[in-house]
Parts: structure tokens; sequence; C-alpha cells
């Protein structure tokens, strides 16, 4: 997550907003709209009269022209959008400062909809790094602790609330509109503010409104940054609810000015990637009114298995979101300088790296807080849920875990699965068209019930690791599983492995394993050529043809004579390799993190605003000698347990050296096993990307160090072995 995919594919996210104009009515030649938004449910195509605003293929088609917010002369006046900010009260003081917490939005409007001439469905992008970061914080929150116990209860205290003098429309607030406001230079970084401030002109071309908050505790707003927590979900909320006509905003952080939310017909959507759609996910799960739909892109439902699983932490230490929180608290400097925190958020922050590194991989209450897998009860709105086959940061498991809550819920939500990496999904042809537009068609029926047919689109559309083209599936769960063989490399019955040397050895398998036709080496395929003691090799007899789809189990009996440890890490892999281990095609990251798939143009197309054309992308096969597909972690402290993370609350008491039942639940995938392949399965201890490896992905002697201390051994029933994978 803190991997900033978000500003590594930068480049390519912005070619979202590429468009063209179009000959249609001037905002100002638009006929007056009224728009009978109704209480029903989202799947309800909603009563409206949409003059003014252009529909053509079930998808609204540009109508304005969009001026340019980083234009040192901007101004609201004659522009077709209208941007301005707002500070949006929300329910608690988690500063602690006796009055609620303010968070900043920056809003982008059509000027026909702050004139009364139609009213705007809201985009509504959430994501914490937009208004600025603290990049010395980058690696670690560790300088801002302040060693004393926290009291998390007293973040739920209400403070004072505003009471403004006036009332002002959102027309009357843009003429007095600061453009310093959004083009702020973030302190230390240089960052302009909103950074993303461009990425929805595609659709604010079309008659869209945009909104963009990064919650409580981040640069421009109040209150503490608490990563995952309930609070930070609410202070979201808390803007839907504003969007909805349900709550107040201000003009200004002392409240003298309210200012409506005119301009919206109550409806809107949220989206944005990694953190930012996360935060869509948990808002879902309050079952606010006014949010209809959510896009995620690579979002998380459940912070626990982002970096543990199966009761063992996947990252070189115990905690995280500390330090994701202390690189978003903007807020916290801001009054006092840049680098002054408090001491109560300083507090806060050792207290939940604390209760973090107590768990050590386990699921405890500190997780709970972090957990919205389960909250699905208040569901209402339906889900557009996309995610990368190739992202190793915010793993798959996070899109099942979302498909399995809104399908309890009863809820509409489709799956989109494609080939890159840990990034948003724009610019490429879905089944024939191009990924905005179907995002519109999708927004065009929930924003402004447009009777397009999209909400009964497929159930789940999967990109194929062969040849790049889309599928369709009509289900998602209920997995048709099979059993297979698998043939151990080994010449015993047991094998026995351990982590002496493990990262050293391991590091040399992660470069150099392929290339693209550059010729750059992929640090993605791995462990391929690993030996006892440092891993033992299964080749699984999966015939040729076969499509992998779903969440495939590896089940085997292990044993340990080291009985004095937890967080004793068992990795499994399931990798693809030719029969004679040549050469092939594969969509590979060039990084395992911070992964995006090589990408190359293939045509573009016209849309609207005054912009330049989108380049459609298409994503770039590479030469490989093997491909990962999926893989999983355990625990050796936690035999016979479940998907489920909550079974993993505490360790087994293991005798010496006998043998247990373990499952790995891997990651969902889905991928076709090519004529002339063959499937590895590869078990071991330490995964050297997830415990070794510094941000430049370089070998980390200090965690290192760490692990070769944490030394165990366990042994492998080789016999007892077997994949139970789904297949379609």
């Amino acid at each position: 997550m803190r991997s900033h995919t978000d500003k590594l594919c930068l480049a390519a996210i912005l070619l979202l907003s590429g468009c063209t104009s179009q000959n249609v009515p001037l905002p100002d030649e638009m006929t007056t709209t009224t728009l009978a938004v109704s209480e029903t449910a989202p799947e309800e195509v909603v009563e409206q009269s949409l003059d003014g605003l252009v529909i053509e293929d079930g998808k609204l088609m540009p109508i304005l022209s969009i001026s340019d917010m980083r234009d040192e002369a901007y101004t609201n006046e004659g522009s077709d959008i209208l941007r301005f900010c707002v500070y949006v009260e929300t329910d608690h003081d988690t500063d602690g400062d006796g009055m609620n917490d303010l968070v900043k939005v920056f809003m982008q409007v059509p000027h026909a909809a702050s004139k009364g001439k139609f009213k705007a469905g809201t985009i509504y992008d959430p994501t914490p790094y937009n208004a600025g970061t603290v990049e010395e914080l980058y690696d670690s929150a560790e300088p801002m602790y302040n060693e004393k116990e926290f009291d998390y209860d007293k973040l739920y205290a209400s403070g004072g609330t505003r009471i403004p003098d006036k009332e002002i429309s959102t027309l009357e607030l843009s003429k007095t509109a600061d453009p310093n406001d959004w083009n702020y230079s973030v302190p230390y970084s240089g960052e302009t503010g909103y950074i993303y401030g461009n990425m929805y002109d595609y659709y604010l071309a079309r008659g869209y409104a945009v909104a963009q908050c990064s919650g409580i505790g981040t640069y421009g707003s109040e209150g503490f940054e608490l990563c995952g927590m309930d609070l930070e979900r609410d202070s979201h909320k808390a803007v839907v609810e504003w969007l909805a006509g349900k709550r107040t905003a201000f003009a200004d952080k002392q409240g003298k000015y309210a200012v409506p939310a005119d301009f919206s017909n109550g409806r809107v959507a949220m989206t944005g990637c990694s953190y930012g759609g996360t935060l869509p996910y948990e808002v879902a799960t309050t079952g606010v009114e006014g949010l209809v739909t959510i896009i995620p892109f690579a979002g998380i439902a459940n912070w626990y298995d982002y970096t543990n699983s199966q009761g063992v932490s996947t990252r070189f230490d115990t905690h995280y979101t500390d330090d994701l929180a202390s690189y978003n608290a903007g807020a916290t400097f801001e009054d006092d300088g840049w680098m002054v925190p408090g001491d109560e958020y300083g507090s806060y922050l050792w207290q939940v790296a604390q209760d973090e590194e107590a768990s050590n991989g386990n699921y405890s209450d500190m997780w709970s807080r972090f957990d919205y897998s389960d909250k699905y009860e208040d569901i209402k709105c339906s889900a557009l849920i996309v995610h990368g086959l190739n992202d190793f940061n915010v793993l798959t498991r996070q899109a099942d875990l979302m498909m399995q809550a809104f399908d309890k819920a009863g809820a509409n939500a489709k799956l989109v699965l494609h080939q890159d990496g840990h990034n948003f999904l724009n610019d490429i042809e879905v089944n024939g068209e191009l990924w905005q537009d179907t995002m519109n068609k999708w927004l065009a029926h929930y924003l402004y019930g447009v009777d397009n047919g999209i909400q009964d689109m497929a159930k789940v559309t999967v990109q194929s690791n062969v040849d790049g083209s889309f599928k369709t599936y009509d289900k998602w769960r209920d997995f048709d599983y099979n059993e297979y063989e698998v043939r151990s490399s080994s010449a015993y019955a047991v094998s026995t492995l351990d982590t002496t040397n493990l990262a050293e050895t391991a590091y040399q398998y992660l470069t150099a394993q392929g290339s693209d036709i550059g010729g750059i080496d992929y640090q993605q395929t791995y462990y391929i050529d690993l030996e006892e003691p440092l891993g033992v090799q299964y080749e699984v007899d999966i015939p040729e043809g076969t499509t992998i789809y779903g969440v495939p189990e590896i089940h085997v009996q292990l044993a340990t004579n080291t009985l004095d440890k937890d967080g004793m890490m068992v990795t499994a892999t399931l990798t693809d390799v030719t029969e004679d281990e040549s050469r092939f095609k594969a969509f590979m990251g060039k990084q395992r993190i911070n992964s995006c798939v090589p990408v190359s143009t293939i045509g573009t197309a016209e849309a609207g605003g005054g912009l330049p054309d989108v380049e459609i992308k298409q994503f770039v096969q590479s030469n490989t000698y093997s491909k990962v597909i999926t893989y999983g972690w355990t625990d050796l402290c936690n035999p016979g347990k479940g998907y489920d993370a909550k079974e993993y609350t505490d360790v087994a008491e293991l005798e010496n050296e006998k043998y247990y039942d373990y499952t790995f639940y891997m990651q969902p995938t889905v991928y076709t096993v090519e004529k002339g392949h063959k499937l590895v399965l590869t078990l071991s201890a330490w995964d050297p990307y997830r415990a070794f490896l510094d941000e430049d992905y370089e070998l980390d002697p200090e965690h290192y160090t760490e692990y070769t201390d944490h030394k165990y051994t366990f042994f492998v029933d080789n016999y007892s072995v077997t994949a139970n994978i789904p297949t379609v």
C-alpha cells in the first residue's frame, strides 16, 4: 500500500483525463433541469430529466471544456468547471482541541450545476496521499513515538459543533475561491497539492462532479490520521452525507459560512486505487444514504490480511498501520511546524505499534479494528470491484473478501480481474470497449439513472494470461475443486528444511529470471531452483490447458523440533514453467511490490473537453523462464485452521516432531496452464521478498540479520502433499 504505486504509475493514470471537444450546447445554453432523486434502492432507475446532458450508447458524452486547474492565473470566471474547497464537519474530536474535526474537500463541479441548470452526480476519490504526504516518515513512524499508553476510546469523544452566521451557495463560494487551496506546495516533498486533481477530467467533461478528500489527519484537514480505523472511514462517510444533503459543510475553518451541496443530485460513487480503493469499501459497509455504488481498484477489505497471513506476519516487522498513518499525517504537523508532532498523536502511534507487535502475526482485538470483511449487513450500494492478477502489493484475497461481503449482503457486485499489477485499469480495452467508457456507463446508470443494462454485466470478467483477451464467468465463489497428485523432487519421504542462509541464497533467484524485449531483468519469479535445506519442489499433475479459477489449496503434513518460537513462516508457491524449462511469454511486472506490467500504445480515442486524445494501451507479455501464479504463507504454530483470518487468534502447543495438518489457502487467481507447460509447487521457509528486501529491492542487512537470528527447522512429509485446485 505504501509502495507508492499511485505515484509510480501516475503518468499512466493521468491518461485517464485525455479527451477532445465535441460540438454540443454550452452550459449557458442548457435547459434548466429538475432531477427527482428518489429514496429507491440503487438498482432502481431514478426518474430524472437529463436535459443538458448528452446520452449516447448508454453513457454520458462530453459537454464541457476542461480548464487547467494548475494554471498560475487560474480563475473560475468563464470556466465550465468551478473549483473550490469546503470543510465538512465530522462527529468526533480525535485531536482533542474541543471542536469536532473538519476535513477539507476539493470540489470540481460543472458550472451549470452550480447555476441550477441540472443537478450533478458526484465521483468521490478519498485517496489519503492526495493532499500531501510526510516524506520524512516514509520508512517508519518511530521518530514520532511517545512511549506512553494511549486509550483508543478517547478518540471517539465528540467536541463542539460550529454554528454558521449565514449560508452561501457554491456559486458564490466559487467566485472567491483561491487556487492556492489546491495548488499549494507540500512541505519538504515539494509535491503540488491534490496530485490526482486532474485524474477525472474525462468525467468532468461529461457532466459529473468530482470530490476529493484525504480524510481526518491529512494535510489541510484536522484530527489524527488513523489508518484503517473506523473514525477515518467515518470522516469520509461525513463527506458523502454532505453530498447527499444530510450534513453541513463550511467555506472556512471557522465555520462562519455554511455551504450546501446545491449542485448535487444526492447520489455519490466512490472510487480510488490502493488506499483510495480501500476507503470506498469501508464506507459502503456503513450503509450511508447517498452512496449508490463503489468502484474500488486494488482495495483492502481486511488490513490484517494485508500484512499477515494465516497467523504469521508477511512483513519484516509485525506492525504497519502506524507507519502508514504517520506518512499521511500532514494535519498533525501543520499548526506547530512540519516536524513537531504532538505528544498525544505520538502516543497513539506508539500504542498501535505495540499492540500490532504483540499479536506477532496472529489475529487480535487490535486487528479486528481494521477488519471490514464481515461488516456486510448494512451494505446497500452496488460495486464494480477491480483488481490486478499481478498485484503483489494488495493481494487478490482482498477482492475476494469484498465479493463475499457484497454477495452476503445481497447487493449487486461485479469483479474485473486484469493482468496489470497494483494499478488502476485505465486506457485498456475490455471486450472491445475502452475501460473509461465501461466505467462511464456504470456511473451513468447509478448516478443518473441511465437505463443501459450495465448492472447486468457478467459476474466476473477476467483477462487471459495466454493472449490478453477478456473472458466472462457467471459465478465467483462455489469453486469446482479437483485434487491433483504431486511428485516430489526429493529422494526422501521426508524433507528437512531450515532458515539457515535462506535470505542470502534465495535472493540469488530473485533476479535474472526473465526479461522484457528491452532486456530488463524481472524480480517477480523466484524459488524455482531452491533445493534442500532451503526448499523442496513438487510437480503438480494438472492437465495442460486447465484454467485455475479461484482459491487453490495446498494440503501438507509438517512437523518441527523448534518449540520455543512463534511466527515461523512456511511459504507455498505455485509456478508455471515449460516442460523443457525454456523461455516463454507472460505478463510480468519489473518488481514484485511496485509492479506495473509494461504497456504499448495501439491506438487513440477521441473524447472531449479540449484535452489530448486517450492513448489506448495494451499490456505487453515478456520473456521469462518461470511465472509465479499464486502463493500463500502460514505459521507452523497454526495447524489445522481455515480461510477466515479470525481463526488465527492464538498459537498451538506443538509436540516435538509430531506431524500436523496444514492448508495453504493460496491467493485467488485465474490462470490457464498452456500446452507444453507444467505447474511447480515449492515449499520453503521465509519469503525473502516479504522479509529481507529494502525499498530498493536490495538485500537489507538489518532485516537479514534479524531473520537469520530467527532460526527454526521443520520437516515435510513429501507423501502427504496434495493440491486441491479449483478449475473451470
